[in-house]
């Protein structure tokens, strides 16, 4: 039983490392620096909306949905291969359905290239 707790508690960390280095900055878009995919991302996501793909670097069909107002949400595409926040509050990523297992957070005009995630609030 402990070692199932140690091993939940690893991915855990290793998935909420990946969501930080996939991160982009908002500021990076400011400069410039934003590699292609995440721009791409950033256009075609509605304002104010959270942008949800089935494939990693925003492949596939985007869903966008609204923000879940302190609400655990399934995200819209199961699960979530990349995401961006055009929204206007920080939110944080999930890779269970029921908002367990932190993934990570991300602030406006945050996005991730390559995640697995299943809810958010």
């Amino acid at each position: 039983m402990r070692i199932h707790h140690v091993t939940a508690a690893i991915g855990s960390l290793a998935a909420a490392a990946a969501l930080a280095l996939a991160t982009t900055a908002p500021a990076q878009a400011r400069t410039g620096a934003v590699p292609d995919a995440p721009a791409r991302a950033a256009t075609a996501c509605p304002q104010g909306s959270v942008c949800f793909w089935p494939e990693p670097d925003f492949g596939g069909e985007m869903r966008a949905a609204q923000s879940a107002q302190h609400d655990c949400q399934a995200t819209p595409v199961q699960p979530a291969r990349s995401v961006y926040n055009h929204g206007s509050d920080s939110l944080t990523f999930f890779s269970r359905s029921n908002c367990s297992v932190r993934v990570g957070a991300l602030e406006p005009g945050g996005s991730a290239r390559s995640v697995d995630i299943s809810s958010w609030q």
